[in-house]
């Protein structure tokens, strides 16, 4: 199995396209690239409607797994909140967990994804320092759903 760095789904290794999203698929069994640090995963801390507490454990668990894994780059599925406009809690905890994180000097910087895109000179470097990002780059771009920190 491997993850779908689109929509974090697990696929089958062998999968050429994602059969939730239909995003074309890497091959191997992690579906990131070759280099060390290159990799990019996918953390989807929406599936299952946690609580904050619930979220947070997850993160930091499969943060972990993402760093043993050898992963440079870890997109980080929050969610923007609810359908009624008002927005959810679990976004604004994470974001600003994971900036304590970097501004603690655990991990290297976090990128809010309303700011990512490759028309940004800090989109444009990590789709340089992580090129499996293009094949999400359009879900991504500005997307306040989602957070990238890189490890």
């Amino acid at each position: 199995m491997k993850t779908c760095p689109v929509c974090g789904e697990d696929i089958a290794a062998v999968s050429s396209v994602c059969p939730y999203c239909e995003t074309p698929q890497t091959p191997g069994p992690g579906g990131g690239g070759g280099r060390r640090g290159a990799a990019v995963a996918t953390i989807d801390l929406e599936a299952g409607l946690p609580t904050v507490e619930e979220a947070l454990v997850r993160l930091r668990a499969r943060l972990d797994a993402a760093e043993a894994a050898g992963a440079g780059l870890v997109r980080v599925i929050h969610g923007w909140g609810s359908s009624t406009g008002g927005g959810g809690r679990i976004r604004p905890v994470v974001r600003r967990w994971l900036e304590a994180q970097v501004a603690g000097g655990r991990y290297r910087s976090v990128l809010p994804g309303d700011a990512y895109s490759r028309t940004e000179p800090t989109g444009r470097h990590l789709l340089r320092r992580f090129p499996d990002l293009a094949f999400a780059e359009r879900q991504d771009r500005r997307n306040p759903g989602i957070t990238f920190l890189e490890l």
